[in-house]
Protein backbone atom coordinates (compact mmCIF):
# COMPACT_ATOMS: atom_id res chain seq x y z
CA UNK A 1 0.00 0.00 0.00
CA UNK A 2 2.97 2.34 0.38
CA UNK A 3 3.07 2.89 -3.39
CA UNK A 4 -0.64 2.83 -4.18
CA UNK A 5 -0.23 6.29 -5.72
CA UNK A 6 1.91 4.57 -8.37
CA UNK A 7 0.15 1.27 -9.02
CA UNK A 8 -3.35 2.66 -8.52
CA UNK A 9 -2.81 5.32 -11.15
CA UNK A 10 -1.38 2.92 -13.73
CA UNK A 11 -4.39 0.59 -13.63
CA UNK A 12 -6.77 3.08 -15.34
CA UNK A 13 -4.34 3.52 -18.26
CA UNK A 14 -4.22 -0.25 -18.66
CA UNK A 15 -8.01 -0.57 -18.62
CA UNK A 16 -8.60 2.44 -20.87
CA UNK A 17 -5.99 1.21 -23.33
CA UNK A 18 -7.92 -2.05 -23.64
CA UNK A 19 -11.24 -0.23 -24.01
CA UNK A 20 -9.83 1.93 -26.79
CA UNK A 21 -9.58 -1.17 -28.98
CA UNK A 22 -13.34 -1.68 -28.85
CA UNK A 23 -14.43 1.94 -28.25
CA UNK A 24 -12.07 4.09 -30.35
CA UNK A 25 -12.38 7.83 -29.96
CA UNK A 26 -13.72 7.61 -26.40
CA UNK A 27 -10.76 7.37 -24.03
CA UNK A 28 -7.74 9.64 -23.35
CA UNK A 29 -4.13 8.90 -24.22
CA UNK A 30 -1.80 7.81 -21.45
CA UNK A 31 -0.75 10.43 -18.92
CA UNK A 32 1.91 10.75 -16.24
CA UNK A 33 -0.19 8.23 -14.29
CA UNK A 34 1.87 7.83 -11.09
CA UNK A 35 1.81 10.75 -8.68
CA UNK A 36 5.25 12.21 -7.98
CA UNK A 37 4.77 12.47 -4.22
CA UNK A 38 7.89 13.78 -2.51
CA UNK A 39 8.51 12.61 1.08
CA UNK A 40 11.25 14.69 2.73
CA UNK A 41 13.06 13.84 5.97
CA UNK A 42 14.78 17.12 6.89
CA UNK A 43 17.54 17.09 9.52
CA UNK A 44 19.70 19.89 11.04
CA UNK A 45 23.44 19.89 10.45
CA UNK A 46 25.86 19.53 13.37
CA UNK A 47 26.53 23.24 13.00
CA UNK A 48 22.84 23.90 13.72
CA UNK A 49 22.27 22.28 17.16
CA UNK A 50 19.01 24.17 17.74
CA UNK A 51 17.46 23.01 14.49
CA UNK A 52 14.40 20.78 14.37
CA UNK A 53 13.61 17.58 12.53
CA UNK A 54 10.80 17.66 9.99
CA UNK A 55 8.89 15.08 7.95
CA UNK A 56 7.12 16.58 4.93
CA UNK A 57 5.08 15.36 1.99
CA UNK A 58 4.47 17.22 -1.27
CA UNK A 59 1.89 15.93 -3.75
CA UNK A 60 2.91 16.60 -7.36
CA UNK A 61 1.39 15.57 -10.67
CA UNK A 62 2.59 15.39 -14.26
CA UNK A 63 0.47 15.95 -17.36
CA UNK A 64 -2.73 14.15 -18.26
CA UNK A 65 -3.04 12.49 -21.66
CA UNK A 66 -4.88 14.31 -24.43
CA UNK A 67 -8.57 13.51 -24.67
CA UNK A 68 -10.39 12.66 -27.88
CA UNK A 69 -11.94 16.14 -28.03
CA UNK A 70 -9.70 18.32 -25.83
CA UNK A 71 -6.05 18.83 -24.90
CA UNK A 72 -4.81 17.03 -21.80
CA UNK A 73 -4.84 18.89 -18.50
CA UNK A 74 -1.44 20.06 -17.28
CA UNK A 75 0.01 19.17 -13.85
CA UNK A 76 -3.15 17.19 -13.05
CA UNK A 77 -3.49 13.75 -11.47
CA UNK A 78 -5.78 11.36 -13.32
CA UNK A 79 -8.12 9.88 -12.27
CA UNK A 80 -7.73 10.93 -8.62
CA UNK A 81 -7.47 14.70 -9.10
CA UNK A 82 -5.17 15.04 -6.07
CA UNK A 83 -3.98 18.59 -5.36
CA UNK A 84 -1.00 19.87 -3.38
CA UNK A 85 -0.53 22.68 -0.88
CA UNK A 86 0.64 26.11 -2.03
CA UNK A 87 4.42 26.57 -1.98
CA UNK A 88 4.10 29.12 0.83
CA UNK A 89 2.32 26.58 3.04
CA UNK A 90 4.96 23.93 2.32
CA UNK A 91 7.80 26.28 3.27
CA UNK A 92 5.94 27.30 6.41
CA UNK A 93 5.53 23.65 7.48
CA UNK A 94 9.25 22.84 7.57
CA UNK A 95 12.78 24.09 6.82
CA UNK A 96 12.74 23.73 3.02
CA UNK A 97 12.91 26.19 0.13
CA UNK A 98 10.97 25.61 -3.09
CA UNK A 99 13.04 27.50 -5.66
CA UNK A 100 10.93 26.64 -8.65
CA UNK A 101 7.55 25.02 -9.35
CA UNK A 102 6.29 25.69 -12.86
CA UNK A 103 4.93 24.04 -15.97
CA UNK A 104 7.52 22.05 -17.93
CA UNK A 105 7.43 23.64 -21.37
CA UNK A 106 7.44 21.27 -24.32
CA UNK A 107 6.63 18.18 -22.24
CA UNK A 108 3.15 17.45 -23.65
CA UNK A 109 3.01 14.91 -26.47
CA UNK A 110 2.24 16.41 -29.88
CA UNK A 111 -1.06 15.57 -31.51
CA UNK A 112 -4.27 16.87 -33.00
CA UNK A 113 -4.96 17.30 -29.28
CA UNK A 114 -1.84 18.02 -27.24
CA UNK A 115 -0.91 16.11 -24.08
CA UNK A 116 -0.88 17.99 -20.78
CA UNK A 117 2.38 19.50 -19.52
CA UNK A 118 4.35 18.16 -16.59
CA UNK A 119 6.10 20.35 -14.02
CA UNK A 120 9.64 21.40 -13.15
CA UNK A 121 10.33 21.55 -9.42
CA UNK A 122 13.48 22.52 -7.52
CA UNK A 123 13.64 22.01 -3.75
CA UNK A 124 16.45 22.43 -1.22
CA UNK A 125 16.79 22.29 2.55
CA UNK A 126 16.90 25.66 4.30
CA UNK A 127 20.24 26.97 5.55
CA UNK A 128 21.64 24.71 8.26
CA UNK A 129 19.81 21.58 7.06
CA UNK A 130 20.06 18.65 4.66
CA UNK A 131 17.44 16.05 3.76
CA UNK A 132 16.75 12.58 2.51
CA UNK A 133 13.82 11.86 0.27
CA UNK A 134 11.93 8.72 -0.68
CA UNK A 135 11.60 8.50 -4.46
CA UNK A 136 8.55 6.62 -5.74
CA UNK A 137 8.41 8.06 -9.26
CA UNK A 138 7.69 6.56 -12.66
CA UNK A 139 7.46 7.34 -16.40
CA UNK A 140 11.21 7.89 -16.37
CA UNK A 141 12.17 5.06 -18.74
CA UNK A 142 8.78 4.56 -20.36
CA UNK A 143 6.95 7.79 -21.28
CA UNK A 144 3.21 8.15 -21.70
CA UNK A 145 2.14 6.85 -25.12
CA UNK A 146 -0.06 8.77 -27.52
CA UNK A 147 -3.15 7.47 -29.32
CA UNK A 148 -4.24 7.50 -32.97
CA UNK A 149 -0.94 8.96 -34.19
CA UNK A 150 -0.31 11.21 -31.18
CA UNK A 151 3.25 11.37 -29.88
CA UNK A 152 4.69 10.36 -26.52
CA UNK A 153 4.90 12.80 -23.64
CA UNK A 154 8.29 13.76 -22.20
CA UNK A 155 9.98 11.32 -19.82
CA UNK A 156 10.49 12.17 -16.15
CA UNK A 157 13.85 13.10 -14.61
CA UNK A 158 15.31 13.08 -11.08
CA UNK A 159 18.65 14.73 -10.29
CA UNK A 160 20.57 17.46 -8.50
CA UNK A 161 21.27 20.99 -9.68
CA UNK A 162 24.94 20.06 -10.27
CA UNK A 163 23.88 17.56 -12.94
CA UNK A 164 24.08 14.42 -10.77
CA UNK A 165 21.52 11.82 -11.85
CA UNK A 166 19.40 10.20 -9.13
CA UNK A 167 17.20 7.11 -9.12
CA UNK A 168 13.46 7.08 -9.67
CA UNK A 169 12.97 4.69 -6.73
CA UNK A 170 14.45 4.45 -3.24
CA UNK A 171 15.67 6.70 -0.44
CA UNK A 172 18.39 9.18 -1.43
CA UNK A 173 20.35 12.03 0.13
CA UNK A 174 20.46 15.70 -0.88
CA UNK A 175 23.40 17.53 0.75
CA UNK A 176 23.14 20.98 2.25
CA UNK A 177 23.15 23.76 -0.35
CA UNK A 178 22.23 21.37 -3.17
CA UNK A 179 18.86 21.43 -4.92
CA UNK A 180 16.74 18.44 -5.86
CA UNK A 181 15.52 18.80 -9.47
CA UNK A 182 12.35 17.01 -10.58
CA UNK A 183 11.07 17.14 -14.15
CA UNK A 184 7.66 15.51 -14.18
CA UNK A 185 6.47 13.62 -17.28
CA UNK A 186 4.00 14.96 -19.80
CA UNK A 187 0.89 13.29 -21.19
CA UNK A 188 0.64 11.61 -24.58
CA UNK A 189 -0.92 13.33 -27.58
CA UNK A 190 -4.05 12.28 -29.48
CA UNK A 191 -4.30 12.19 -33.26
CA UNK A 192 -2.03 13.41 -36.05
CA UNK A 193 -0.08 16.53 -34.95
CA UNK A 194 -0.09 17.85 -38.54
CA UNK A 195 -3.88 18.13 -38.32
CA UNK A 196 -3.84 20.40 -35.26
CA UNK A 197 -5.54 23.76 -35.74
CA UNK A 198 -2.92 26.35 -36.73
CA UNK A 199 -4.33 28.88 -34.28
CA UNK A 200 -3.86 26.40 -31.43
CA UNK A 201 -0.25 25.72 -32.45
CA UNK A 202 0.41 29.45 -32.61
CA UNK A 203 -1.17 29.90 -29.17
CA UNK A 204 0.95 27.07 -27.68
CA UNK A 205 4.05 28.65 -29.16
CA UNK A 206 3.16 32.11 -27.86
CA UNK A 207 2.55 30.78 -24.33
CA UNK A 208 5.77 28.75 -24.38
CA UNK A 209 3.98 25.39 -24.13
CA UNK A 210 5.99 24.22 -27.16
CA UNK A 211 9.27 25.40 -28.67
CA UNK A 212 9.78 26.81 -32.16
CA UNK A 213 11.53 23.54 -33.05
CA UNK A 214 8.56 21.48 -31.87
CA UNK A 215 6.17 23.70 -33.80
CA UNK A 216 8.19 23.13 -36.96
CA UNK A 217 9.21 19.48 -36.56
CA UNK A 218 6.10 18.02 -34.90
CA UNK A 219 3.36 20.24 -36.27
CA UNK A 220 4.84 21.51 -39.55
CA UNK A 221 4.16 25.07 -38.43
CA UNK A 222 6.21 28.08 -39.48
CA UNK A 223 5.35 31.31 -37.63
CA UNK A 224 4.17 34.17 -39.79
CA UNK A 225 6.85 36.77 -40.42
CA UNK A 226 6.07 40.30 -39.27
CA UNK A 227 6.31 42.92 -41.99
Amino acid sequence: MSVRHVLGHFVPDLVLGALHKCLPGKVPAEGASALWNLHLSVRPLESNPNGRNAEMLMFNSGGMGARSAMDGLSATAFPSGVHTMPVEATEHAGPVVVWRKELRDGSGGAGLLRGGLGQEIEVSAAAGYSFRFSAMFDRIEYPARGLEGGQEGAQGYVGLDDGSLLRGKGQQFVPAERRLVLRLPGGGGYGDPRQRDRAQVERDLRFGYISAEQARDDYGFEPRQER
